[in-house]
């Protein structure tokens, strides 16, 4: 009998986990590549959110970056995903790389932190400003990334071709690695000030952190909400003694008009609550503040998002 009541009692917990399994949905989100910011910071966006009592399990995505990012959420194929606010907003508006394919459900869950354009170069290639780069073998992102779509901004309003220089079409890891082996002069990379990769290559090379402070980019930031120019602290990176001056863009949270009301608002409520948390997932997100997430949007507020920022006082 007793090893009756100990089956049965086995068997009604089982049930019951197993009950508590098929209510919760489960979510994924779109990053980028392993070695940026965009992977630990979905990461430990979904820790919070599974350990939060909202009934959702979230699971990160690898990805091919922020262009591919909008086309899965258009898709269906993600849930959730992190990608830049320039990307975003051209998604939004079906221009640039979307043009004839606007992705009009996109919406913004939050704001998140600054992602300026990195210019990296070796010490001995001679490069000190961005027109210095003609000549040179620079990687500047493989297409469809959010990189490229910002360098090709950036080299437009300074009248260079992608002819005046030899140009590399390759990951943002993968440029990283041309560097070291001496395959490239430079590259460039959107990430988020002290990313482990440039704190990487600052460590194990001599590299210079080249200013993006043209005159020309100041016409280009008023113009486009999404821009924005950032000072990198002087001693970020090995060999940086002096602030570095930089625009890009910011990292935005996102989703589409798919994803439930109830859904967008229970993880932006469990975000907002864990706060302290939130802010210790990587070092661009240090000094993030509730104001961020309303800022540089790119794509309208999901209703979720929404009403979680009107009753925390913050619309």
């Amino acid at each position: 009998m007793k090893r009756l009541i100990v089956g049965l009692l086995a068997l009604a917990l089982g049930l019951v986990a197993h009950h508590a399994l098929a209510q919760r949905q489960f979510l994924t989100i779109g990053t980028a590549s392993v070695v940026g910011i965009y992977y630990p910071v979905g990461g430990a966006t979904s820790q919070i959110i599974n350990q939060a009592d909202i009934g959702l399990r979230a699971t990160v995505e690898a990805t091919g970056g922020s262009a591919f990012n909008a086309r899965a959420l258009a898709a269906g194929e993600l849930d959730l995903a992190l990608a830049q606010s320039d990307v975003v907003y051209q998604a939004y508006e079906g221009e640039a790389g979307f043009e004839g394919e606007a992705v009009t459900q996109l919406r913004t869950v939050m704001g998140l932190h600054a992602e300026p354009l990195h210019l990296v170069c070796d010490r001995d290639a001679g490069v000190s400003s961005v027109r210095d780069i003609v000549g040179k073998r620079v990687n500047i992102g493989n297409p469809g990334s959010g990189i490229r779509f910002t360098v090709e901004q950036a080299l437009e309003v300074l009248d260079i071709s992608l002819d005046d220089f030899e140009a590399q079409s390759l990951t943002a890891p993968e440029g990283v690695d041309f560097l070291r082996d001496g395959r490239v002069d430079c590259f460039f990379y959107t990430i988020g000030i002290g990313g482990a990769a440039l704190l990487d290559i600052s460590t194990s090379q001599d590299v210079v952190f080249v200013p993006m402070d043209d005159p020309e980019f100041e016409p280009l930031v008023e113009e486009l909400p999404y821009f924005a120019f950032t000072e990198v602290p002087a001693g970020t990176y090995r060999g940086q003694d002096e602030p570095v001056t930089l625009f890009g863009v910011k990292a935005l949270f996102v989703t589409t008009t798919d994803l439930d009301e109830e859904v967008v608002y229970n993880i932006t409520r469990t975000i907002l609550d864990n706060l302290e948390d939130f802010t210790q997932i990587h070092p661009a997100l240090n000094f993030l503040t509730e104001e961020d997430f309303l800022s540089g949007l790119g794509a309208p507020l999901h209703p979720g998002a929404e009403r979680a920022y009107q009753e925390a006082g913050l619309l």
